[in-house]
This record gives structure tokens, sequence and C-alpha cells, in this order.
């Protein structure tokens, strides 16, 4: 006798997500590729947020991990001629190198208190930046390179690096479809690195699989619409909708932090 199989069960036993927690975790992925189309970052941030209550943060993170690097081979084409290369290289090396500060730190502060302290900074500088209308400013490599090891050690002790990498660029005179290449860049290169780490250390199971699998046409299409509003955005509004992006994440994500501390 054949064996049927309606769409709660398939998502019961393939996805082991109950039918309305399945049809959130698509609102949310299609938000998160929107975002990530537009601006080139927040898709993890929008995941977490969005998933943390319904979903253990070990299967959030290899799962975000994988559909973040399937978005930027995605973009790929689209960015490449956009990315400031020298600036990517000063940036990724230094981060790689100081990513153990952050993950030794762990041993003397508690990671809570670190997250806190991260997002409470992206909040306030946000929140300084959108009311005080700063322009755009020249850095220099040095001034790159320390961004870089800043951003490196946040990564480390947070995870919490592409907020704080889109709040620095967000600060340079670079043009938006440089910020936005470079950031995807980035995250590619940040990402590749944490997924083998990941692979290696077994989190990535039949489930996080098929969660992967059936994420994809969800995945394409926000971060379709995402990147044609962004071809079609005025430079100002795109700075102007990064710095007001960080700003909600990062209160969103310092709210949704202390709640589950006091729960």
């Amino acid at each position: 006798m054949p064996v049927t199989c309606t769409n709660g069960t398939f998502m019961q036993a393939y996805l082991n997500l109950p039918l309305p927690v399945a049809i959130w975790f698509a609102v949310v992925l299609f938000g998160a590729s929107y975002v990530r189309g537009f601006s080139g970052f927040g898709f993890t941030a929008v995941l977490m947020i969005g998933l943390s209550t319904g979903l253990p943060i070990a299967e959030i993170v290899p799962l975000s991990i994988a559909l973040e690097l399937a978005a930027s081979a995605a973009q790929a084409r689209g960015i490449l001629r956009n990315v400031d290369w020298k600036k990517l290289a000063i940036l990724a090396v230094t981060g790689a190198l100081s990513t153990p500060i952050g993950i030794y730190s762990l041993a003397f502060m508690h990671d809570l208190a670190l997250r806190i302290l991260v997002l409470a900074f992206i909040l306030g500088a946000s929140c300084y930046l959108v009311l005080s209308r700063r322009h755009p400013r020249r850095f220099s490599g040095w001034t790159y390179a320390l961004a870089g090891a800043s951003v490196g050690i946040i990564n480390g002790a947070t995870a919490l690096s592409g907020l704080v990498l889109a709040l620095f660029l967000a600060l340079t005179d670079n043009s938006p479809a440089k910020i936005r290449a470079t950031m995807i860049a980035y995250l590619f290169l940040a990402d590749f690195w944490a997924g083998g780490i990941l692979l290696a250390a077994g989190f990535y199971d039949s489930i996080i699989f098929a969660r992967i699998a059936v994420s994809l046409p969800v995945l394409a299409l926000g971060v379709w619409l995402g990147s044609r509003h962004f071809a079609a955005a005025r430079p100002e509004t795109f700075r102007h909708v990064v710095l007001w992006l960080l700003l909600v994440l990062s209160g969103l994500g310092l709210l949704l932090t202390v709640a589950s501390e006091l729960g």
C-alpha cells in the first residue's frame, strides 16, 4: 500500500519542523534573503532574531552559514567587478589573524557580556550616525587594518563581525556598489572558513541538509528581489537604509539577548 505524506508530516519527518514553525521559518528566511540581496549583509542577524525562539542556535548557525555561501555564490557575477580587492585583502588577513584573540577573550569574559557590549555599541553608533548625518570619509590602509583586526576579534568573541564591518564601511567614501560588493566577498571568505570548521565538527546532518535544500528557492527569490531594489536605489538612500538596518538589527538583537537571559 503506498504511503502518502501530507505537508505537515513532510515538514515533521524530513525537516523536523512542525507546519506552523515551517511557515514562520519561510517568512523569516525570505525577509533575511531580501535584506542580504539589497544590503550585502544582515542575513544571519535576521535569521537569529527571527528563529532563535523556535530553533536552537546550534541548528541556526550551520544552516545560516550554508545559505550565506549560496547567496554569495548567486551574487558573485554581479559584484566581482565592484569589489575593492586591496581593501578586502587587508580586512580578511587582519581579521583572520585577530580572530583567535576574540576566542581567547572568552576565557576571561562571559560571551553574553561581550555580545551585549558589541550590540550596544552598534546601536549607539548607528543612532548617532543616523541623527548626525556625517559625511563619508576616506580612510588609510592602516585604518582598514585596524578595522579588520577589530572585526576579527569581535567575530571570535561574539560572531557579530558582519554588523561591525557594515558599520565601518558605511563611514567610508566608497560607492554603495563597492561597499556592498566588498561586504559580500568578505562574508563569503569568512563563511567558507566557518562552514569548513562546522562541517568537520559534525554540525551538518541529514536534517540540516534537507532544510538547506528546501530553503534555496526562497533564498534565491529574496536575494533576486533585494538585488533588483538595490540596483534602483540612489546612493544616499543605500547608506541611509544600511544605517537604519544596523540600528534595527542591533536593537532587536540586544532586546532578544537580554530577554533570553532574564527568561
